[in-house]
């Protein structure tokens, strides 16, 4: 596998997006540059993992991964929140399953090799017989860990820029929109099944970062937020589009004219953790798009909520079975043309005004992807 990526653009995807022109297909299409994502951006990314809720108490714990890299959080004695790879240090194999208390020690299922919620090993059985056995050399090995807003984010990544730095408005933004945020309550984890949508990773980011297609592909979307007024603004390696004007009386779904969230607000963070918030009580969604592989995607939902109850059902309809399905069928068909010779390389439309219906965000989200892609592990927004 190349260290630096090497693909021909026929037309500039240049710093300017009202003159830029889209990735080639080939970054779409491509299992190698799957595979460069993987070490490049995957491994090199804050990624969200959960809500630091999950993990509250000593000795709590939760497992996740990062594609194939298993990982867990726990909170250790002091309060301090930790992370590792997933992995004993004897023969592999995972150390914890899920999510739970950890009453004494980590304790390998294998062969109960045992570590202190700091990592460090503390009983290998049998092991006081074998010449120059050193406990100190099989710690576990630890992942860069971070929490902002009440999110826990994970990175591989040891030299990372921290999260923080790289996102510096987000934390003070979400509290400002939301003033509800730290009544959040987890209600509900859900994965579709387990069901892959037919559509790459960036293909799926695409179509999330811009509104330039809910007048044509989302009546209903339109129907209860006004399109004119409608923002999408960069910062960092985060996005948020926001619908100050809402419809009460529309074909989505009920929306009482004292909801307590009177807009919309949908943030994304590089490369693939959004926030969403739909007009009503105040339900809030974090959705991860989780790649398969370089053609098919699958996503985790975390609803949240600031009363504890379970989202309205009509609002979830028109969540999962109107929304949520246009998406998928604009991103599987965009997934199929990628494919076709007769297309590489679009054109951004973006206006004067970066409006919220402008797909200046897709470019932002392209130069990241070329950029990480290209260069010698530099962060992601660096020179954006």
């Amino acid at each position: 596998m190349a260290e630096v990526l090497q693909v021909e653009f026929a037309r500039p995807l240049g710093p300017d997006s009202r003159r830029s022109y889209t990735l080639p297909s080939r970054y779409y299409t491509d299992p190698a540059i799957f595979e460069l994502e993987r070490e490049k951006i995957f491994y090199r990314s804050w990624m969200y993992l959960c809500h630091a809720s999950e993990v509250a108490r000593p000795g709590d714990y939760l497992a996740g991964s990062i594609l194939d890299q298993d990982v867990f959080v726990v909170r250790d004695r002091s309060g301090q929140l930790r992370a590792y790879y997933n992995v004993c240090q004897h023969r592999a194999h995972r150390l914890v399953e899920g999510s739970g208390t950890i009453k004494a020690a980590i304790t390998c299922p294998y062969h109960a090799w045992a570590y202190g919620l700091d990592g460090q090993l503390r009983t290998a059985r049998n092991s006081d017989g074998v010449e120059g056995f050193d406990k100190s050399q099989f710690s576990l090995k630890p992942v860069r860990v971070e929490v902002l807003c009440n999110l826990v984010f994970v990175n591989l990544d040891d030299e990372a820029i921290p999260l923080a730095r790289q996102a510096p408005n987000l934390e003070a933004d979400i509290c400002r929109e939301l003033p509800f945020w730290n009544d959040l309550t987890l209600t509900e984890t859900y994965d579709f099944g387990g069901r892959a949508m037919e559509a790459g990773w960036k293909v799926v980011i695409d179509n999330y970062v811009e509104c330039y297609h809910c007048e044509v592909a989302h009546p209903q979307f339109c129907d209860i937020i006004s399109m004119p007024t409608y923002e999408n603004t960069i910062d960092g390696i985060t996005a948020r589009q926001k619908g100050w004007d809402v419809r009460h009386d529309n074909s989505a779904y009920r929306l009482a004219r004292d909801a307590r969230m009177p807009h919309s607000l949908f943030w994304y963070v590089w490369p693939t953790t959004t926030i969403n918030v739909l007009p009503g009580d105040g339900d809030l969604l974090i959705v991860t798009a989780v790649p398969v592989n370089h053609l098919a995607t699958r996503f985790i939902s975390y609803r949240f909520s600031p009363d504890g109850k379970p989202d309205s059902e009509d609002r979830r309809n028109y969540l999962e079975n109107v929304l949520g399905t246009e998406d998928m069928l604009l991103c599987e068909s965009v997934q199929r043309g990628l494919f076709s010779r007769g297309y590489d390389q679009g054109r951004f439309i973006v206006d004067s005004e970066d409006s919220g219906v402008g797909e200046h965000v897709v470019h932002h989200f392209h130069r990241m992807v070329r950029e990480a892609l290209d260069d010698q592990g530099s962060e992601p927004n660096r020179s954006l």
